[in-house]
């Protein structure tokens, strides 16, 4: 259902915010959004200091949000975790480059309600995807919904112990061996866990180190070996568990 009968006639509408756009898009969404009567541009559009700045007033019902990782544009994960307490009730859209498995998840698990990706963006398709994400409802194309599935879908029980049932990884080391499994890289794992890479790696060392594994997979299969088997060299692990890393990164 469309949600703009909802607002026809409003003095109000929904109010949206811009942030961490190229500028080029920004200007032209800018001049799209004044001929839509029921989606308003808020301040600050585009300015990602305004909109983390504690001080300032103001708030908004949606949150048009880039990300991405090249020329100086920051990673939408990182800014919702700094969002001011003003926007908490503000449903955010992040707008990506064509996001594969490991940002789609990050994106989704810090809070994002929508994705779109830049490189096929429709504005009458972007002004839809406001006006349902507005209403409380979820926006992703079925690759995006097919990769949440996935993840729900994958094996949780990456829980790794001794013989005696006792943890051989601590609960921080255990919680990056549990994201690896569902394929993030190091990049990903760094923002999910407001870590450095350089720390993530350093967690993947020693991760490796108490396993007697060499790299990510042979860390994964160590994981997802029932505990009253030997885990199985990589070469020659069931295909049903190499399904299960195929979309694992090389580190």
């Amino acid at each position: 259902m469309d949600g703009y009968t909802d607002f026809k006639g409003s003095n109000v509408g929904i109010r949206l915010l811009m942030a961490n756009l190229p500028t080029i898009l920004s200007d032209l969404l800018n001049d799209a959004f004044e001929q839509v009567p029921d989606i308003q541009i808020v301040q600050p559009i585009n300015d990602v200091q305004q909109l983390l700045d504690v001080s300032k007033s103001g708030t908004a019902d949606v949150i048009l949000l880039g990300s991405s990782r090249v020329e100086n544009v920051c990673s939408a994960v990182a800014i919702l975790d700094a969002l001011p307490d003003r926007y908490k009730d503000a449903k955010v859209i992040a707008i990506t480059q064509k996001p594969g498995y490991g940002e789609v998840i990050s994106l989704f698990r810090a809070g994002v309600k929508g994705i779109l990706c830049s490189s096929n963006l429709r504005f009458e398709l972007l002004c839809t995807s406001i006006r349902h994400v507005h209403q409380g409802q979820i926006w992703a194309n079925n690759e995006q919904l097919a990769y949440l599935v996935s993840s729900v879908s994958r094996p949780k029980s990456t829980d790794v112990t001794d013989s005696h049932g006792r943890p051989l990884l601590t609960a921080r080391e255990q919680q990056v061996l549990h994201l690896l499994a569902d394929g993030l890289s190091n990049f990903e794992l760094a923002t999910v866990l407001r870590l450095s890479e350089h720390t993530v790696k350093n967690h993947l060392f020693r991760i490796y180190d108490k396993l007697g594994v060499s790299n990510r997979m042979e860390a994964v299969l160590y994981a997802l070996t029932p505990r009253n088997t030997l885990p199985m060299p990589a070469s020659t692990a069931p295909a049903t568990l190499s399904n299960k890393v195929r979309m694992i990164k090389a580190g």
